[in-house]
Formats: C-alpha cells, sequence, structure tokens
C-alpha cells in the first residue's frame, strides 16, 4: 500500500517515487495548502484540472470550524475536496504553537519565522520560556479557542486525521520557539517523542502513513538526540519541525545534523518551508516533501511566481504584457496581462485570486518537476541557475 523506492542521486539530493492509496507521488514534490480541505480560491471542478500532485489539509481548522462533520458526509477528504490523488493532514501541533509562544515571541508562519533574519528585531531575541499562552501536560495541550476550553491529546490528532481520511498523516507534537531555552526545547523533545508512542498506540488505520516529527530547535545535541529516537521507530516516514532557528543558516544547519541520522529508504517532509532557494538547498541536503502556503497566500497578496523574479501586481499595474510568455497556467496561456489582472483585484474579480493562484500553482509545479529532471539527469545546479532570481 505504501512503497517508496529511489529513483536516482545527485550526491546527497534524490528522486524518488512514493506509492500510496491514491496513487504514485513522484519526488522531491511540494504540497499546496488546502487548510479546510479546499484550496481557498480554487472550485472544486477546477482542482482536478491543475498539476497538483499533493496536498496538505488542516487537523485543527479541520476539527475546531466543524468541517470534519461536512467531510465525513462527503465520505472522507478526497471526497470532500474532490482530490483523488495523494493528502496530507497535519498533526494540529503548529497551530496549538501559533496559539502558544507563536503568539507571545512573535513567530508566524513565514515572514517571522526566522526572527534573526530581521534585523531590527535582534535585540529582542531572549529567552522567555514562561511565555506560554496555552497550558501543556503529559496529557496534552489546555487552551482556549473561540471561548471554549479545549484539550488537545496525541490521540485525538489521530482519531480526527483517522476521520479525515488522509493518506499521510502526522504525530502530534510539541513545536517550540527560537526563542526557547535549551532547558525548555528538551523537555519539549522528550515530550514530543513520548506522544508519538501514543500515537502509535492509537492509530488503527493500515491505509495511513503515520509520519513522525523530528524536534529539537536549533540544538546539535537535541536534534541530533531526536532524529536518533525517531529513527529507531516503526514509523513509514519523517517530518523535519519545531523550530528551525533564528535564520536560514540555523535552518539549513539542522538539514545537515539530522538527515544523515535518518534511513536512506524512507521519505523526508521539511514542515512548513516553501521558499525557491529554500526548496534547492533543502533538496541538497537530502528532503523530499515541502508544504507552504506561500504560493497560494502570496497569490492571494497579488505576489506572482516567475523565472524571472517575483512579481508584485501593485507595483507593475500598467503593465500590458502577461506575468510568464512561457508559462502554460489558465492566465497567461489566456493572455490576461498584468494591467488586466491588477484591474481584476481593483474590483474584486473572483478571476483575480483564480488566475494568480493557478500561475503560482503552475509555477510551483513546474520547479518541482525540473528539479526532479535536474536530479535524473545529474544537471541539478544547472537548474538552479534558472532560477538565480531567487538568490
Amino acid at each position: 500500500m505504501f512503497e517508496f523506492r529511489i529513483i536516482n542521486k545527485s550526491l546527497k539530493a534524490r528522486t524518488g517515487k512514493y506509492q500510496t492509496p491514491h496513487g504514485m507521488l513522484y519526488t522531491p514534490e511540494i504540497a499546496f495548502v488546502a487548510t479546510e480541505g479546499e484550496i481557498k480560491r480554487i472550485p472544486k471542478e477546477a482542482l482536478k484540472m491543475l498539476p497538483v500532485k499533493l496536498i496538505i489539509v488542516n487537523t485543527f481548522h479541520t476539527y475546531t470550524k466543524n468541517i470534519l462533520q461536512k467531510i465525513e458526509e462527503e465520505g472522507d477528504i478526497h471526497d470532500y475536496s474532490g482530490f483523488h490523488q495523494t493528502v496530507m493532514s497535519d498533526s494540529g501541533g503548529f497551530q496549538v504553537f501559533s496559539l502558544g509562544f507563536g503568539k507571545a515571541h512573535g513567530i508566524g508562519k513565514i515572514a517571522s519565522i526566522f526572527p534573526g533574519e530581521n534585523t531590527k528585531e535582534k535585540g529582542l531575541l531572549v529567552v522567555r520560556d514562561h511565555d506560554n499562552l496555552i497550558h501543556i501536560t503529559d496529557t496534552g495541550v489546555m487552551f482556549n479557542y473561540d471561548k471554549k476550553l479545549l484539550l488537545f491529546t496525541p490521540e485525538m490528532s489521530i482519531a480526527i486525521q483517522e476521520r479525515l481520511g488522509a493518506d499521510i498523516i502526522f504525530a502530534f507534537d510539541e513545536c517550540t520557539s527560537p526563542l526557547n531555552s535549551h532547558e525548555y526545547t528538551k523537555k519539549a523533545m522528550q515530550q514530543t517523542h513520548e506522544w508519538l508512542l501514543r500515537g502509535i498506540q492509537a492509530k488503527t488505520r493500515p491505509d495511513q502513513a503515520l509520519f513522525a516529527v523530528i524536534q529539537g530547535g536549533a540544538f546539535a545535541d537535541l536534534r541530533k538526540e531526536s532524529t536518533k529516537f525517531m529513527a529507531k521507530q516503526s514509523v513509514p516516514g519523517y517530518g523535519i519541525g519545531g523550530s528551525l532557528g533564528r535564520s536560514k543558516e540555523d535552518m539549513r544547519q539542522i538539514l545537515e545534523w539530522t538527515i544523515p541520522l535518518l534511513p536512506d529508504e524512507k521519505p523526508r517532509h521539511l514542515l512548513g518551508i516553501g521558499q525557491v532557494r529554500d526548496i534547492f538547498e533543502s533538496v541538497e541536503r537530502g528532503v523530499d516533501l515541502f508544504d507552504c502556503v506561500i504560493p497560494t497566500r502570496e497569490a492571494r497578496h497579488k505576489v506572482l511566481y516567475t523565472t524571472k523574479g517575483k512579481i508584485n501586481v501593485r507595483k507593475m499595474k500598467t503593465v500590458n504584457e502577461v506575468a510568464d510568455k512561457n508559462c502554460p497556467c489558465q492566465m497567461c496561456s489566456n493572455n490576461v496581462t498584468i494591467e488586466q489582472l491588477n484591474h481584476f483585484f481593483s474590483v474584486k474579480d473572483p478571476k483575480a485570486f483564480f488566475y494568480s493562484t493557478v500561475h503560482n500553482i503552475q509555477f510551483y509545479s513546474d520547479l518541482m518537476e525540473n528539479i526532479r529532471q535536474g536530479i535524473n539527469s545529474g544537471n541539478l545546479e544547472k537548474i538552479k541557475k534558472n532560477y538565480s532570481a531567487y538568490f
């Protein structure tokens, strides 16, 4: 039902085939975010026409927003989304983090995930382990959401993901902040290890692959300890998650500590990362899978991706040219210009969000296909130079 096989290698980079209950997934690949079971601004009937091979849905939001029942009424997440290829579901760990240390420390999903990258913030990088806005115990996480007191446990996370019916699911973990101390990060790592064991015990569906999530922050000893622990468990794959440090250099170092300690024959997923440069540099270190809100979220904020770099529609609103002449997406192939797209945005025409989103999806799908071809042909470095605008 699940089988991962490496096709080719180019130094540490590799291509693979991952058989799942809903088809063959070729890696490296990126999961497009379908938070509540759908990619925002993309009608279900249009999704099957796009070059999307993998999506990831949000366990926390489908549960807390009462979408899970609607999904079950349709059958499962594949039926509800109209996407009958490979689906992932996260554990809810990052959303719990967002309500706790993420909110207290100002750590977000994209812009502020690496606080050390912003020089204006460097003076604020202090350890504040007592700032957590949620209550974490051995049992699980207690927090206030929508004026209700909720308890989220490893067993609940697995149960919800089983009800969703995703192909690949993740174990519930305690995600830490880049501002947490070594002491706190170690405690959270140990908690994550225990929660994985409980998740394995709670899992009942053989048609779902449970990925363990490696923690340890940007501390070498903890990352290595967590990786070794996870590598010993009977799981079919691994997520590399938690705090990835205060800078992109920290993230690259974490991958270099982590990946050599993982078994070669199982897939590795880098959680929440999707900048073009980060994808290349992570693939070069042996990462197989990614997920990120960047392609679709930035599309809704008038930012388009092209091989020549990013386009901010606001700043190019009088340009009477398509975003990328070589792009086969519905926007570019229909000769919708940047000027026209900006007009659609200005009058709040739904076509604006649709066109920009399908364009960015096409760009990222082509990016991953080009990376796979580069690895298979031994020309990854040449492919990388074609995206020099992002370095």
